[in-house]
């Protein structure tokens, strides 16, 4: 492999040349440069173009005339494509999240993710690495200060479940897991449950709690 093969999918030209500009910027330490190979304003265009040049990742924006992000990853999820799905958008709702991941999607970054971090998350998802990427150092992993009993709060949040049934879970009082979700909306910045959730999916936590 020469280069790494992407295909943009924006509807706005403007977002599509300059996500162009940040993945072929030139970097010595890249082991392998980044070539887009095609650019696609509809869903529609979008599976036609990964179809014909079998690009390593499709760099889609959820928000796309003719299919949406979510049915364009289904159907590459349903046709058994090799391409990588990055999904890429102005929007940091959890909903948005689960969808994509459901539909096949490799990982979610939003619109506002610094340049760099585009060109990593790339470069993982065409390596193979799955379920929401994020770049973060082991020193400042956003887990690193959450205590075990917590990070199983914040699990069972995710699941779904209320405090009566995370206690009994949990084998302790409903007021002891408020007090460990009091403790865990402090410390991640956040006032309530569906807010960590948020803050979860958007870390990439989600799924390694």
């Amino acid at each position: 492999m020469s280069a790494l093969r992407i295909v943009l999918a924006d509807d706005h030209a403007v977002v599509r040349r300059g996500l162009r500009t940040i993945l072929e910027a030139s970097d010595p330490s890249d082991p392998l440069p980044i070539e887009v190979v095609g650019e696609a304003g509809t869903g529609p265009d979008a599976l036609r173009l990964v179809e014909v040049h079998e690009p390593d990742v499709l760099l889609l924006d959820v928000e796309m005339p003719g299919a949406d992000g979510v049915e364009v990853a289904q159907t590459l999820d349903a046709r058994g494509t090799s391409t990588a799905v990055l999904a890429l958008s102005s929007h940091e709702d959890p909903i948005y999240v689960q969808g994509l991941l459901r539909a096949g999607a490799s990982g979610y970054l939003t619109k506002e993710q610094a340049p760099t971090l585009i060109r990593e998350a790339v470069r993982a998802v065409a390596e193979g690495q799955k379920r929401w990427f994020v770049s973060v150092s082991p020193e400042t992993h956003p887990l690193n200060n959450i205590t075990e009993r917590e990070r199983t709060v914040l699990r069972l949040l995710i699941e779904g479940d209320a405090t009566g049934t995370i206690a009994e879970k949990m084998n302790v009082a409903p007021n002891t897991v408020r007090k460990y979700a009091s403790v865990l909306y402090d410390k991640i910045g956040v006032e309530d449950g569906r807010s960590a959730i948020a803050w979860a999916w958007k870390q990439g936590v989600a799924e390694r709690l």
